[in-house]
């Protein structure tokens, strides 16, 4: 969501609202080396290729702009209810996995805002191919969720992205119950077309999805119908799941004070800030609401009472210090990176690659007046729903006993300290909050991509290195990890709102826990997958690989 409708949510934000969001001495230069990639596999025959779905297929290498063969994929619209007539469709753009261990599971993926398309998740975050800030073309993307998974991309609500809403009779969303059940619909006739009933459904997203999805998920679960409802999990990164009092305002002096150097603030502002915060009652509270095992239940603070409203006022001076401040991701400067969806690093992009005709075409979609993040008419009086936190989530927990909630700690809309704090205010399972403090847990590692060792000799060779980007991703210990009766919370260092755009390798080792693929997101190892277009493997030491130790890497990396 862009900033300025964002922050006029963030004053009417009423008693139930949640959060609505939306980046050496020189040396001598050598000639460049050239990093190996392979190409992306490609399957001889497909199960997912029928009569039913022909009209779907998408030509791989006929996606505008994009100079290489994308693979095997699927897209379009489909119904929101048993008439496939219905004008009111959701669009979709499903990606066939070679991993074997997919064949019975399938992966959604979520934008949020409310109202952003999930084509930005997979343009900028993990789709078979990736156009990013500051990158002049599309490029493979070697961390592609597709390597470990089937994968979908989903426009919805109505009126989201390329799901425009039908001209004569629109269908209305007024809370989320209404969003889950016009998902649910859509999903059934997803399933039933493309012959996958039974298979396992993950559910992953970010920022307002943290809303969407455990209603969605809840209401899945509900139906009790694992022929097309069988959740077996969800992963919310950055989410929107509690008041904005608790997410926001109350954790945003405390934030500041711990990036002081990275905003460079004046030492009066600083003074007068803390100050209101004290007054506010920010500082009692966090420490009432960071307390392991919580003593009860708290109540949120009173962020309309006068000089309360410290979030924006920090946004506001940031802004004057560094004009190119982003909320998203807090340690960005200017220039702002050219991008093509305009988003996030851009309030208006020069381009909108979705919004191209040949495009829609080649994804069989309608024709519509695309935009990342719209759709006035969605929620126009507010969400009503209550945050997730409350009844859905926990819901979704105790059902599935299978939830990652991850948090990148430069993120300054949805701060990583008001996320714990809602969690530790929410009871499943029986009890509440968190036995023991998440931060101070077992570390998040995350396997070394062989190919950082060319981006160390490009550093090293030369000042300016010509590494491609989104060719490599850090590796490593990259932040906190901690599991408790069927939730994993997991904070990723460097990573802003958007953690697979940030940090690819830590959001694709999540992903690799919530499917099952390893025992915990802490134990030393390579990635599961060593096939397509991720290279893989790297050699044996005692700091990373099937012989590492927790404590070697520890002592080598600090």
């Amino acid at each position: 969501m862009r900033v300025e409708t964002l922050l006029a949510a963030c004053f009417a934000a009423g008693a139930f609202a949640v959060s609505n969001p939306h980046k050496r001495a020189p040396k001598k230069a050598v000639a460049r080396s050239t990093p190996e990639t392979l190409p992306l596999t490609k399957r001889e025959t497909s199960s997912y290729l029928t009569p039913k779905t022909k009209k779907f297929a998408v030509n791989g290498t006929g996606i505008p702009l994009v100079n290489f063969d994308i693979g095997e994929s699927y897209a379009g619209t489909l119904s929101i209810n048993n008439n496939a007539s219905n004008e009111n469709q959701l669009f979709f753009w499903f990606f066939p996995s070679d991993n074997p261990a997919a064949s019975d599971e399938i992966t959604i993926w979520l934008n949020g805002g409310p109202g952003c398309s999930s084509l930005d998740g997979l343009l900028q975050e993990h789709g078979p191919f990736l156009w990013q800030s500051g990158t002049y073309a599309p490029q493979p993307n070697p961390f592609s969720w597709t390597n470990l998974t089937n994968m979908i991309y989903i426009d919805q609500p109505i009126g989201t992205g390329l799901s425009p809403a039908a001209k004569g009779a629109p269908a209305k969303i007024k809370n989320e119950a209404d969003v889950a059940k016009q998902f649910a619909g859509f999903w059934k006739n997803f399933m039933t077309t493309f012959n996958m009933t039974g298979s396992k459904v993950y559910i992953t997203g970010e920022s307002y999805a943290g809303q969407y999805i455990p209603y969605i998920a809840s209401y899945m679960l509900d139906q009790n119908d694992t022929d097309y409802y069988n959740v077996k999990g969800i992963q919310i990164n950055d989410p929107s799941i509690g008041l904005d009092e608790v997410l926001i305002y109350a954790p945003a002096v405390t934030a500041l004070n711990y990036f002081a150097p990275v905003f460079a603030l004046n030492d009066t502002f600083m003074t007068q800030i803390n100050q209101r915060a004290d007054q506010c009652g920010y500082f009692d509270f966090m420490e009432e609401a960071l307390t392991f095992p919580p003593k009860g239940k708290f109540t949120a603070p009173n962020v309309t009472a006068p000089g309360c409203e410290v979030w924006d006022d920090i946004v506001t001076a940031a802004i004057y210090v560094n004009p190119c401040f982003n909320i998203y991701h807090l340690t960005d400067y200017c220039p702002f990176l050219w991008d093509e969806l305009g988003f996030p690093s851009l309030g208006d992009g020069p381009n909108n690659y979705f919004n191209r005709s040949d495009v829609q075409k080649a994804l069989h979609a309608p024709p519509t007046d695309y935009t990342i993040c719209g759709d006035p008419t969605l929620f126009e009086e507010g969400d009503p729903s209550p945050p997730s936190s409350f009844e859905a989530l926990p819901s979704v927990i105790e059902r599935t006993n299978n939830v990652i909630v991850g948090s990148g700690l430069l993120d300054y809309l949805l701060l990583t300290n008001g996320t714990l704090m809602a969690l530790n205010n929410m009871t499943w399972n029986g009890k509440q909050g968190f036995s023991q403090d998440p931060m101070n847990s077992a570390d998040f590692f995350t396997p070394y991509n062989p190919s950082i060792g060319f981006v160390i000799e490009e550093t090293e060779n030369q000042p300016i290195p010509a590494t491609p980007v989104g060719l490599v991703g850090g590796g490593g210990l990259l932040g906190k990890t901690h599991t408790e009766r069927g939730l994993t919370w997991v904070t990723v260092d460097l990573a802003g709102h958007e953690i697979p755009q940030y940090v690819p390798g830590a959001a694709y080792r999540q992903l690799e826990f919530l499917l099952g693929r390893i025992k915990s997101l802490s134990q030393i190892g390579d990635f599961t997958t060593q096939h397509g277009n991720y290279t893989g493997t790297v050699p044996p030491n005692p700091y990373y690989g099937p012989t590492a130790t927790a404590s070697a890497a520890k002592q080598f990396w600090a």
